[in-house]
């Protein structure tokens, strides 16, 4: 059977999956990381969870055409409520809102605590998930940004192990990298670097419209608009 084919945001993020005895993949639709990462020997074995009954149907049907039934534990349920503490030692959550992301990790603590790594891939609110793991006092050991099919995406490798010596940056610079990603800044992210320069530009233009505009609502806009652009120019200047 030929080799399975991943997406470029699915392929980063099963690049970003260190090699391990069992890895949770929440949300896993229809199963193509799982499969990809037990075919490529980076997991013994994997359990596959989604809460829709639709995505698990197929994922099923995908596991037993490869023959990994006997390595892919397909579960349905929410989030990591279906996993047992010390069972994984990775955990993929991806394509998802970084709110649910969050709430996921907080509702799964338990299980979460048992892990080493864990693998996520917010579709929004980038800065609110990297609010949250320094919150716990986690690593983000890698991050990559990538642009698939003329979207950004953020994957990062997060560590649980505590790291209570990270919060040594101002409050301007850990504001920037909450919002843009300290790695990526310090690592001269080219993909990074056009996403801002294109939202830079983006924004000057809204900018002046709203300046134009000249109204109550208008001018509250344009002085968030102005604190946006000033944490762009400072990543840029860093990149």
């Amino acid at each position: 059977m030929k080799d399975i084919e991943l997406s470029q945001r699915m392929q980063t993020v099963a690049d970003m999956v260190e090699k391990c005895g069992t890895v949770c993949d929440i949300g896993c639709d229809h199963a193509f990381v799982s499969i990809y990462l037990v075919a490529h020997g980076k997991a013994d074995r994997v359990i596959a969870s989604d809460v829709r009954t639709g995505p698990c149907a197929i994922a099923r049907d995908n596991i037993a055409r490869w023959n990994m039934s006997d390595r892919i534990d397909l579960r349905l349920g929410d989030g990591l409520s279906t996993i047992h503490e010390g069972e994984a030692e990775s955990v993929i959550i991806a394509g998802m809102g970084g709110m649910l992301i969050t709430d996921i990790l907080e509702n799964g603590k338990n299980v979460v605590r048992t892990t080493r790594q864990l693998v996520l891939q917010p579709q929004s609110e980038i800065e609110h998930v990297r609010r949250y793991i320094h919150s716990h006092g986690w690593v983000i050991q890698r991050e990559c940004m990538l642009k698939d099919a003329g979207k950004y995406y953020v994957v990062m490798d997060v560590r649980t192990t505590q790291n209570p010596d990270q919060c040594s940056h101002n409050d301007d610079m850990l504001e920037i990298y909450y919002k843009y990603g300290r790695l990526l800044i310090e690592g001269h992210s080219p993909v990074l670097k056009e996403y801002l320069l294109e939202n830079h530009a983006s924004s000057e233009a809204i900018l002046d419209r709203l300046r134009r505009a000249d109204t109550d609502n208008s001018r509250q806009r344009a002085i968030e608009l102005e604190h946006e652009l000033q944490c762009i120019e400072m990543a840029l200047e860093r990149i």
